[in-house]
């Protein structure tokens, strides 16, 4: 109780506190993009405007993240994901990762190439923090490659091929020469295969025994589902997670779900 009482003020001054105190806050449309910035400066302040558990396909932005997006130093977003949203216009200093791919994040080759830019944009707004920031950015490529080594080796298990109902991981299975047997939808707006679509894929899972039917936590699985339950052969039922929490560093979202595919979780 003690403790809860000396926070208490704290709490009521950051309530009360100006919006300029915000002024250096970098803000990021999706958690991964929290979490490269974090491997490369663990002491930013960054604020994700997808919340923990909404859709990212139905977004909505609140009035309060409107403002603080406004006053943020730098915006990072990956506009091939979240290209629909409401955001404001005129944002000012805006890094958008990769406008020609989606779902960057997963890819360990995307990521080493964003890294050295995004180290690059936060030394501009916090040119003082740039010995901090290059000091980080070695190690945090270090990493890049022993997860990329980490995926090469858990994925050996995929020979035969993985099923998806959303396109997630689809970038990783390419990269990692995994055969993409059947993805069933676009990856923007959902659910968008129809029965026939599904037949077709039920033969291709009968065709290809020991396939993954791979699920994402923020997608709907219905159609994974209803294969697993009617296959003549079995399939490896597996669910990773490509978004994470905001603050999680990258490195350790990509190892939580390396784990899930070795299964040790």
């Amino acid at each position: 109780m003690r403790n809860l009482t000396r926070l208490i003020p704290v709490a009521l001054l950051w309530l009360c506190a100006p919006s300029s105190l915000w002024a250096a806050t970098i803000s990021v449309t999706l958690p991964p993009l929290a979490g490269l910035v974090m491997m490369l400066d663990d002491q930013a302040e960054v604020q994700c405007l997808l919340p923990a558990g909404a859709d990212p396909h139905h977004f909505q932005m609140q009035p309060r993240t409107v403002e603080r997006l406004q006053q943020s130093a730098l915006l990072i977003r990956a506009s091939r994901d979240d290209g629909g949203w409401p955001l404001p216009p005129l944002l000012g200093n805006t890094l958008d990762l990769w406008p020609d791919i989606d779902h960057g994040w997963v890819s360990p080759d995307a990521v080493r190439k964003a890294l050295p830019v995004i180290a690059n944009a936060l030394i501009r707004i916090q040119p003082e923090r740039e010995q901090h920031i290059r000091a980080h950015l070695q190690p945090a490529l270090q990493q890049v490659e022993q997860i990329d080594r980490a995926w090469q080796q858990v994925l050996k298990q995929a020979t035969t091929g993985v099923i998806m109902q959303h396109p997630s991981w689809r970038r990783l299975m390419q990269e990692m020469g995994v055969p993409v047997l059947s993805t069933l939808e676009s990856g923007h707006h959902g659910h968008e295969f129809g029965p026939h679509q599904l037949e077709q894929t039920l033969a291709t899972l009968n065709q290809h025994p020991g396939a993954w039917l791979l699920a994402d936590t923020g997608h709907s699985a219905a159609a994974l589902d209803w294969l697993a339950a009617h296959s003549d052969v079995p399939a490896r039922r597996v669910t990773l997670d490509a978004l994470g929490a905001c603050g999680e560093p990258w490195s350790k979202l990509m190892l939580d779900n390396i784990q899930l595919l070795d299964g040790q979780r």
